[in-house]
């Protein structure tokens, strides 16, 4: 069965779309995932399942999510070797040292091309910003917080859904995920 890595967007944020992992792990076992894994709280989940595309897993596992916890969210889903890819580009090897100053935007579809056009055509200031494929890398210059650059901002300039990671995360969902 294929190795599947999804990644929910927007969960266990505060008191918002809480998902508990223990329960979400129990309810997707019992609706036909197997080795059903997560890394910690902020729905990054390994599973194996004979659903043979990223799409049938998502559509899945967010139907899982809506129905034994009440909260709909996108589900972004990559293979492993999907991740391992993005990890050996990593665009920002020297940021990547402070993995939290380096973030994974993981879009749900490949973006209009003039969208993406211009979106990497806006002086970031010290922040830098780089894409291929469904994802876009942000380098923060200091942090998240003082940027301009938010991941909702790149999402809402793409017009795509998706969800953001750390390299830290990238690295440990990689690292989980060799075999």
């Amino acid at each position: 069965m294929p190795v599947w890595v999804s990644l929910l967007r927007a969960v266990n944020l505060g008191a918002r779309n809480q998902v508990n992992m223990p329960r979400l792990r129990e309810a997707l076992s019992a609706n036909g995932f197997r080795d059903v894994r997560s890394y910690v709280q902020s729905g990054n989940l390994m599973t194996s399942s004979g659903h043979r595309s990223p799409e049938r897993v998502a559509a899945a596992v967010r139907a899982v999510v809506r129905e034994h916890f009440g909260v709909d969210t996108p589900v972004v889903v990559r293979s492993p070797a999907d991740l391992r890819a993005v990890h050996g580009w990593c665009p920002f090897p020297e940021a990547a040292a402070a993995p939290t100053r380096v973030h994974v935007v993981h879009l749900t579809a490949e973006p209009d091309p003039e969208r993406l056009a211009a979106l990497l055509a806006v002086d970031w200031g010290e922040d830098g910003i780089a894409a291929r494929g469904r994802e876009i890398v942000v380098r923060y210059a200091s942090s998240i917080e003082r940027s301009r650059l938010q991941h909702a901002v790149v999402l809402r300039r793409l017009g795509v859904d998706g969800t953001a990671r750390n390299w830290r995360t990238l690295t440990a969902l990689v690292d989980l995920t060799r075999g």
